[in-house]
């Protein structure tokens, strides 16, 4: 691809859907490098290019893959919101060392993070997907020790606002990050595996996926499945190529929230994919080599035109890692959008 501006034309959604013509080019030609976002492989790079355009604001441009665990959903189904997700999460990463002097070695903690779309993504094209992101950077924190940031983004296709996603994080000094996370404790051994990897899975379709290796719940041991849909044993198969494209000394976020879908759509029936709006909060750091439970349950109604959520928590030992409420089911006057 080449270096262009997004056309600030739209589909007949009305002018506020549309992005204003911007006043930089963003190039869509290549993938950042792979350490300007922590990732060890090409292929998990989405970011081709990042602009400030004022104080805390910035334009990213972002091409998305065809095909690809945690977005593959059939040629004819849209893109997975993931996408967005992980666009928004290796942004946070980049602005924090290109604009905001955080050293390369600083480890990151994802705190929290969401999504609510307008309409749902475009069908799998033939070629990437090119995508921008009109961010804002507020900072949460005046610790010296850590550097705190929010990112709140408006995502573009074809010109047109899709919705919105954010995210929280920290970035901290090695040593600061080896108290907060370990607050004492040994650090795990690396050949403490555990037996997350050995739940029987669920099947494979129930979630989405076609590979049992990509399938993150299974059944719980003691056979309490039998008698409860909405109760898992979470499965971690640290040599996954995505959900461990590089090291992690805990459970990565990304990975729990992946198994928070898959417990949302098996756990309700009614709960549809792509999602439509998740917001997911992670308050502890997980062990690989120690049992995860997830549980799914109806969640509380937010607003009376608001189709139901799903509330799924990750909970290790009896200490809450992660919490995400879910919503699907965009409406039929939305899925006739046409791309």
């Amino acid at each position: 691809m080449h270096d262009t501006t997004m056309p600030a034309t739209g589909h007949g959604q009305g002018a506020d859907s549309l992005r204003p013509a911007p006043e930089t080019r963003l190039s869509f030609t290549g993938p950042m490098p792979r350490s300007a976002v922590h990732k060890e492989a090409d292929s998990e790079v989405l970011l081709t290019d990042a602009k400030c355009i004022g104080k805390d604001r910035f334009t990213i441009a972002a091409l998305w893959p065809r095909d690809h665990f945690l977005r593959h959903r059939g040629a004819d189904a849209p893109s997975d919101p993931f996408l967005l997700v992980e666009s928004v999460r290796q942004t946070s990463i980049f602005l924090s060392h290109r604009f905001y002097g955080v050293p390369q070695e600083h480890p990151f903690v994802l705190c929290d993070l969401g999504f609510d779309l307008e309409y749902p993504l475009p069908p799998r094209r033939d070629s990437p997907l090119p995508v921008v992101l009109d961010a804002v950077c507020v900072p949460t924190t005046n610790n010296p020790r850590r550097f705190g940031m929010r990112l709140e983004t408006t995502a573009y296709i074809d010109g047109r606002r899709i919705g919105r996603a954010s995210l929280h994080w920290l970035a901290m000094a090695p040593k600061t990050y080896q108290l907060v996370r370990f607050r004492g404790a040994p650090a795990e051994s690396e050949g403490a595996r555990g037996e997350q990897s050995h739940a029987a899975p669920v099947p494979p379709q129930a979630v989405g996926h076609c590979h049992d290796r990509d399938v993150l719940l299974g059944w719980e041991p003691d056979g309490v499945h039998e008698t409860d849909q909405s109760t898992w044993r979470l499965r971690i198969n640290r040599d996954h190529p995505v959900l461990f494209d590089h090291h992690s000394d805990h459970i990565p976020g990304m990975l729990l929230l992946e198994a928070c879908r898959q417990a949302a759509l098996v756990g309700i029936p009614q709960t549809s994919d792509p999602l439509r709006k998740v917001s997911a909060t992670f308050t502890s750091f997980g062990e690989l080599s120690r049992p995860v439970t997830l549980h799914a349950r109806q969640a509380n109604q937010a607003a009376a035109d608001e189709h139901p959520g799903i509330s799924v928590t990750a909970l290790q030992e009896g200490k809450i890692l992660a919490s995400a409420v879910v919503r699907g089911n965009f409406a039929t006057q939305m899925c006739g959008a046409a791309w």
